[in-house]
């Protein structure tokens, strides 16, 4: 098993308003893996593909110019480990000869990579554990991919936030709070009140 070049195949609309799904390809056969990240995330990524600039910068951007500016190079991230459903991942970067692996969120670590022109690859297991193969009658017409690779949708927002892990709750409640959306932020709440 080995490092497995990818790249973003494409965003699409999540289970709910508050997600996307970031389908990550295996540049090499049809192999894709979608991951679930929130809705900034997937804006700025989606920014980036598009090389369109914000009049202020977002954190990514804020970042690729502060990186820039000390003469920082992101070399490559690595999404290296699958947990309960949530992948982690590295950025390898580089400053005045120096070499420095540091943790990141993938959805952070593909927005960077995207602005630093910086190639992405994933552990080959965990492609084969959550990665799906496309057909190639399938990958060849336009506007399949999508419907193959979304996962079955939950029956109600409650087994959806039992998917998700701690720390997506907790970014999913300031997303409600932030909309003002007190009776989902409640539902939430007691979510993670549950686990603890």
């Amino acid at each position: 098993m080995g490092k497995i070049l990818i790249e973003v195949d494409e965003i699409i609309l999540g289970v709910t308003h508050s997600t996307y799904q970031l389908v990550l390809k295996d540049v090499n056969s049809n192999r894709r893996l979608p991951i679930v990240i929130g809705v900034p995330e997937a804006q700025s990524i989606a920014l980036a593909m598009e090389g369109k600039v914000l009049k202020r910068p977002n954190t990514h951007d804020l970042f690729y110019k502060l990186g820039n500016t000390y003469k920082i190079s992101i070399k490559e991230i690595y999404i290296n480990r699958l947990e309960e459903g949530v992948f982690f991942s590295h950025i390898e970067f580089s400053q005045d000869g120096i070499y420095h692996s540091i943790d990141s969120r993938t959805s952070d670590a593909v927005a960077l990579a995207i602005r630093f022109k910086a190639p992405m690859y994933i552990d080959e297991r965990i492609l084969l554990e959550a990665g799906v193969e496309i057909e190639k009658e399938e990958f060849d017409q336009p506007g399949r991919v999508a419907q193959e690779i979304e996962p079955p949708r939950p029956k109600s927002f409650q087994e959806e936030l039992e998917l998700m892990s701690l720390s997506e709750l907790e970014k999913l409640l300031l997303d409600a709070l932030s909309f003002e959306d007190y009776a989902r932020a409640a539902i939430i709440r007691d979510e993670i009140s549950n686990r603890r």
